[in-house]
């Protein structure tokens, strides 16, 4: 994927949540979440059904309205949402 076509299919993606050195960002026509590195630059997509979309979502806003351990956080949604059966590989 040339820079175009990244730029293009990143207009369609909201930031949701900047978690430690990652910022979270989420499609809800398509269901994806793109977590990019904001330290490498580094850049996973990853696709989940409807019902772990929203699921995701209601994690991310219980986060974002309380003070938990970030580090706790980010491997509970890494181990639940964000891992190698959900990522899409282009």
């Amino acid at each position: 994927m040339d820079l175009q076509e990244r730029r293009k299919a990143m207009a369609s993606y909201e930031l949701v949540a900047s978690v430690q050195h990652f910022d979270l960002f989420s499609d809800a026509d398509a269901h994806q979440i793109l977590r990019k590195n904001t330290r490498t630059q580094e850049q996973r997509e990853y696709r989940l059904t409807p019902v772990n979309f929203i699921a995701f979502l209601s994690e991310i806003d219980l986060y974002n309205n309380s003070h938990q351990n970030t580090e706790k956080f980010v491997h509970h949604i890494e181990e639940h949402y964000l891992n190698i059966g959900n990522r899409i590989v282009r």
